[in-house]
């Protein structure tokens, strides 16, 4: 037999084992901050269950693959790449079923796949995979390879952990959603400007004693009132939501976008200094203007903007007077032509 499944007619759990789950669940669903649960998680599961290596694969609800979260004693940068289908593996099989699977020599069982002991010289012999399920949707899978013991015991308590965790994975989930609702703008799903204030001045606060550059890109979308006159309010939304799906597409972490209100975007580039947030804005810029908006409402709509731009701490030393300086940069492109950039000098 290749493969177990575990009987339910008698639990093997001791009562210090039962205390012990109990702590467990206490400890998992009372955190919310993914990277703290994480590392719970890892601690507890490694003191609890022995094994060569264990990890967490979490669903991605977008791509129905299971992606590595969490690795014991496993180089996360040999597996942070590596995907599994439903289905795929023990992992992805544990998923499909929705059931644990133990698995005593993977050599004697087809579903294994050999990318992990291939990229990392590892040698796998046996397997215990145990799905995350809640409320009848698994979003992930716990895995141990090689472990100490592949009995009802070891079953029983991984089994017991897999359930809390997939609480605290929903739970972690709903509290994203909301902490998302709270610092991003509807219309176009870049961040606030709460996010922004909060998130500005503590970066140069951070900043403020090494004097790395944080630089701010002020911008206004020019003549907005006419595409509003001519293709009414709700395709002139549309239009804001396509122009921020540009911006977006043009920066990348840690540099981030906000909706700053109406018409007008800021964009916050970390550690760029304001030679190079100058370039970025022009390309930024540029980018916009050869876009076609609303082509999927029939039509073909190009859009000039104006951009202000001001660096910390060449131009401002704190939060407030970076907004300000940017702005007033942005006023003088736009009383001298718009559709460019403009920076203090």
């Amino acid at each position: 037999m290749i493969e177990q499944t575990l009987s339910p007619q008698k639990n093997p759990l001791s009562r210090e084992d039962c205390l012990s789950c109990l702590e467990i669940g206490k400890a998992l669903t009372s955190e919310l901050e993914p990277k703290r649960f994480f590392r719970k998680m890892l601690q507890k599961v490694s003191e609890l269950l022995p094994a060569k290596n264990w990890s967490l694969l979490l669903l991605d609800e977008k791509t129905g693959e299971l992606r590595f979260e969490v690795c014991v004693n496993l180089n996360p940068d040999i597996v942070k790449d590596i995907r599994l289908k439903i289905g795929e593996g023990i992992a992805g099989q544990a998923v499909l079923r929705k059931s644990p699977m133990i698995v005593n020599n993977v050599y004697e069982n087809p579903m294994f796949c050999s990318t992990v002991d291939r990229l990392s010289g590892m040698t796998t012999r046996s397997i215990i995979a145990v799905p995350l399920v809640f409320a009848g949707k698994c979003s992930g899978v716990i895995e141990l390879v090689n472990p100490c013991s592949t009995g009802e015991r070891t079953i029983c308590l991984l089994s017991v952990v897999a359930d809390y965790a997939a609480i605290a994975v929903e739970n972690m989930k709903r509290y994203t959603q909301i902490h998302d609702l709270s610092i991003r703008d509807n219309l176009t799903g870049m961040y606030n400007t709460r996010y922004l204030y909060q998130t500005l001045a503590a970066m140069i606060s951070e900043r403020s004693a090494s004097r790395v550059p944080v630089s701010l890109i002020f911008m206004d979308v020019d003549n907005f009132k006419q595409v509003v006159d001519s293709y009414g309010h709700l395709k002139g939304s549309q239009v804001l939501h396509e122009i921020a799906c540009t911006i977006r597409g043009s920066i990348h972490e840690p540099a981030f976008g906000v909706a700053y209100g109406g018409d007008e975007f800021v964009v916050v580039l970390p550690d760029m200094s304001k030679a190079a947030a100058y370039q970025k804005a022009e390309d930024i810029r540029i980018q916009i203007n050869e876009t076609p908006y609303l082509s999927d409402y029939g039509h073909n709509i190009h859009v000039g903007i104006s951009l202000g731009l001001a660096s910390f701490p060449e131009d401002a030393g704190n939060c407030q007077e970076l907004l300000t300086l940017a702005d007033g940069a942005l006023f003088q492109i736009k009383v001298s032509g718009k559709n460019g950039v403009s920076m203090i000098a």
